[in-house]
């Protein structure tokens, strides 16, 4: 799997469905996850994809300690988003009014995210 391609589906798709869905929350701290959530996302996922793509030749100081140079990220990583962040969505997609479509594809995005991490997780441990 071409993981600069899922890099890109990060930057434009699950980031950009994060911060929409954080306009439906309105719980302060779990509306502020969400959004900080996606921004960080765009912003990781963007930065890994110019690195590994070869287009910067140096990561950006502020984001070296969170990138694996063969992995793309740490194992700790990916623990985060299967233990505490994909659990936080599902709480969104299950208790927030939104609408239809914001649901249908929060849902595929857990879905997706889920699978990969655990997919990753269990193949690089």
């Amino acid at each position: 799997m071409d993981t600069n391609a899922v890099r890109l589906t990060d930057v434009f798709f699950s980031g950009p469905l994060q911060i929409i869905v954080s306009n439906y929350i309105r719980t302060p701290l779990l509306r502020y996850f969400m959004l900080f959530t996606g921004i960080l996302n765009i912003i990781y996922n963007g930065h890994n994809f110019l690195l590994f793509n070869s287009t910067i030749k140096q990561p950006l100081p502020i984001l070296n300690k969170f990138i694996h140079f063969k992995n793309g990220k740490y194992q700790l990583h990916r623990l985060y988003n299967l233990i505490i962040m994909y659990p936080i969505f599902t709480y969104v997609l299950l208790n927030i009014v939104m609408p239809i479509e914001a649901r249908i594809l929060l849902l595929f995005n857990i879905i997706v995210g889920i699978s990969y991490n655990l997919f990753y997780y269990l193949t690089l441990s």
